[in-house]
């Protein structure tokens, strides 16, 4: 997970400083949009950003859906532990009890 953050952080900061040099050096860059051109240095950041808020609901997607799961799975064996018991009470076996030693 170490390794994860850093690579992360790295990135973060190559687009930071990618964006900071386009928009010292070429600020003149612009690319054409449906609203008019806009400049280079906003739209790499903002890619940047975009990408991240997807892949962020689609952690919290998965995160939920591993969470129903966990919860299912949890209620099918309590499910199974009841009948386990259940079977135990039926089928009580009786363990002969020394007269002159404690229980248990």
């Amino acid at each position: 997970m170490k390794l994860a953050h850093w690579v992360f952080l790295l990135t973060t900061l190559g687009v930071a400083g990618a964006g900071l040099y386009l928009y010292l050096s070429l600020p003149f860059l612009e690319l054409p949009t449906p609203w008019g051109p806009w400049p280079l240095y906003a739209l790499l950041p903002g890619a940047y950003l975009l990408g991240l808020l997807v892949g962020g609901l689609y952690a919290l997607a998965l995160g939920a859906g591993a969470f129903r799961e966990r919860r299912l799975l949890l209620r099918e064996v309590r499910r199974l532990q009841g009948e386990v018991n259940a079977l135990k009470r039926e089928r009580l076996e009786e363990v002969p009890r020394i007269p002159d030693r404690e229980e248990v």
